[in-house]
């Protein structure tokens, strides 16, 4: 099978930070972000610069440097991601940050070795196929509109042949990781099992009966003014007569308490931590825009879940993204088992 192309591996036309082909790792995800919204001011150097004083070699991928730079980028990168994702979830937060610590270095190794394995497998990108997909993605991120492509990247310091490299480098990712998985193949007796398995996934949105107690973030002191109301409801204080005495959202003169709620109707933020919560639980002090919110969950009411046949379609494409999942990473620890990895040092 050819590699020339994206459109030769059935990778649908799109801007790689959608579907499928956004799918590559955690340094694919860098890469994008780079050029789609992550406002950085330097780029892969795609093992092409020679390593100066301050930019020492950290890893060697077949010979093939990684530099401390492009290490640097990606965790910095990935790092402001989680922390506008998990700003309302300190524990996730912390723990988001070491993930991205741990596994930075071999994202990286793991972008050299599927780009080594596109010309292994003798791929071949033609001018044509870049020019295409730039125009996709300039379509995709900026209406059309090239010049504010060339306005994005001379704010973050980044050339018009560097951006075309770093496209060309997420074509050659995405072809080999295409055509790894390509050959899933699934029965209704899988679908079905998926089904069964991850029932969670098809039910509609959760309902929940919950009290909210809020402060205005207008002083220096308002954040330890609500960590301190929350130790006295985490100690057993009443949560009804705190919230009458010290919030001031709407449900202050109501002790807190919200009727019965559909999570999806519920603040994006405060909602992703509610799904996370237990009945009876306690949040940490999440911060909002302008103020600092506890909650607490009285009740729960879980949803039955959609029946099998009107999400069989949405199952089935479940269960092949899995399994492709499942066998791109297998593929890769063969990679790995065989390619001639170096690490240099603590990092």
């Amino acid at each position: 099978m050819s590699l020339t192309t994206p459109k030769d591996h059935g990778l649908p036309k799109v801007p790689f930070w959608n579907g499928v082909r956004c799918a590559v790792s955690v340094t694919a995800a860098w890469l994008l972000m780079t050029v789609a919204g992550g406002g950085l001011a330097c780029a892969l150097n795609a093992g092409a610069a020679k390593e100066s004083p301050k930019d020492r070699v950290v890893a060697k991928v077949n010979g093939m440097p990684i530099f401390a730079s492009d290490l640097d980028a990606m965790i910095h990168a990935q790092e402001r991601v989680i922390r506008f994702q998990f700003a309302n979830d300190p524990a996730r937060l912390r723990k988001e940050l070491a993930e991205v610590k741990r596994n930075a270095l071999n994202g990286l190794i793991d972008f050299q070795l599927l780009e080594d394995e596109f010309f292994r497998l003798g791929g071949v990108i033609r001018k044509e196929d870049i020019d295409e997909d730039v125009k996709l993605a300039i379509q995709e991120a900026f209406k059309g509109d090239r010049a504010a492509l060339m306005a994005e990247l001379n704010a973050i310091g980044m050339t018009y042949g560097k951006y075309r490299e770093l496209r060309e480098q997420m074509i050659m990712v995405s072809a080999v990781r295409a055509r790894i998985a390509n050959k899933v193949e699934v029965t209704d007796k899988m679908v079905r099992e998926h089904y069964e398995n991850n029932l969670q996934k098809w039910r509609g949105p959760e309902s929940v009966k919950f009290h909210t107690l809020t402060i205005f973030n207008t002083s220096a002191n308002a954040r330890s003014l609500a960590e301190g109301l929350r130790m006295k409801l985490a100690s057993g204080g009443d949560f009804a007569e705190i919230a009458r005495e010290n919030s001031k959202d709407s449900r202050a003169d109501d002790g807190g308490a919200w009727p019965w709620t559909s999570i999806a109707n519920i603040n994006n933020n405060v909602g992703k931590v509610m799904e996370k919560m237990k009945k009876g639980e306690l949040s940490e002090v999440l911060e909002e825009p302008n103020s600092f919110v506890i909650l607490r969950v009285d009740d729960i009411r879980k949803t039955e879940p959609k029946p099998f046949e009107s999400v069989k379609e949405e199952v089935k494409k479940s269960l092949m993204e899995e399994l492709s999942r499942e066998k791109i990473e297998n593929r890769l620890c063969r990679l790995r088992e065989a390619a001639e990895i170096q690490k240099m040092g603590p990092v």
